[in-house]
């Protein structure tokens, strides 16, 4: 893919708001100009349905190619155009118990790559949407492979996605370590409206040594949203919700040059430590 096209990938534990975040900040980029191209990597093949009507797209890249074989033209079929003429392709998975759903999504990355569909598309953004809840080799292979080398943690201040936010870092660190190209651009947090919680998410930021790009709210525009088949972006523009998600997209548009940041990961022990510390100040 030309170097000019950025990369960026969102990463979380699953259920925590990866596909509510990107596909309103693909909407929001899209609406400054840019060309967006979301592509979903996990095996629910949902990611793009708020921009497809609500619904996910019936195909997608790996079952296509294992029925019709793999060529350009497959590759192209499962690319839809959603709202605002945003490219939008799922990744999809393997068949039932039969291989690893996160090398899956990487053979999808791989064959989008390799027919130069994005320059095809004249891409200027590509938005991957992975999940992450242990990190396992085979949802690490975007990052590995290159092809996530600006990455976003989305997390919240409960327990289990912390914990995944850190063993993300730990496989960042990792592949840093090895060579590879990628890095953390910023965390951010997807409220769940719990006391201390922006307290309690900075310190962690602090510790890891990357920083919170944005705080998203709790809202009932989300649902309300989505219940109609589309994004906050979509149905209401004007909201305060909005605001937060265009906000970030600028904000990442104003990292463009930019480096990423190598996380170091904390211990277990830290975070059930963070945890008790907030707790405490409730009593």
């Amino acid at each position: 893919m030309a170097n000019d096209i950025r990369q960026i990938a969102l990463y979380g534990k699953g259920g925590i708001g990866k596909s509510t975040v990107g596909t309103n900040v693909a909407v929001a980029l899209q609406n400054r100009g840019r060309k967006v191209m979301v592509v979903g990597c996990s095996p629910k093949v949902d990611s793009t349905a708020s921009l497809l009507g609500g619904e996910p797209p019936t195909e997608n890249i790996l079952e296509l190619s294992r029925i019709k074989g793999q060529d350009e033209d497959t590759v192209m079929q499962a690319v839809k155009k959603g709202y605002r003429d945003i490219y939008c392709a799922e990744a999809g998975g393997p068949e039932p118990a039969e291989g690893c759903a996160g090398r899956g999504s990487a053979l999808a990355l791989d064959l989008l790559k390799q027919y130069d569909i994005p320059n095809k598309l004249g891409v200027d953004f590509l938005v991957y949407d992975v999940i992450a809840d242990v990190v396992c080799g085979g949802f690490s292979q975007p990052m590995r492979r290159g092809y996530a080398n600006e990455v976003y943690i989305v997390l919240s201040g409960e327990l289990m996605a912390l914990y995944s936010a850190n063993n993300i870092c730990i496989a960042i660190s990792e592949l840093a370590r090895t060579g590879a190209n990628v890095g953390v651009a910023g965390l951010i947090c997807n409220m769940r409206n719990m006391d201390f919680e922006r307290d309690l998410v900075e310190e962690f930021a602090e510790r890891i040594g990357i920083p919170v790009m944005a705080y998203v709210p709790r809202s009932p525009k989300v649902q309300e949203a989505e219940a109609q088949g589309g994004t906050v972006m979509e149905f209401f523009p004007e909201s305060e919700q909005a605001k937060v998600y265009e906000e970030m997209a600028q904000n990442i548009l104003n990292r463009a040059g930019q480096p990423t940041k190598i996380p170091r990961p904390v211990e277990l022990e830290d975070i059930m430590g963070l945890m008790q510390k907030y707790e405490g100040a409730l009593s």
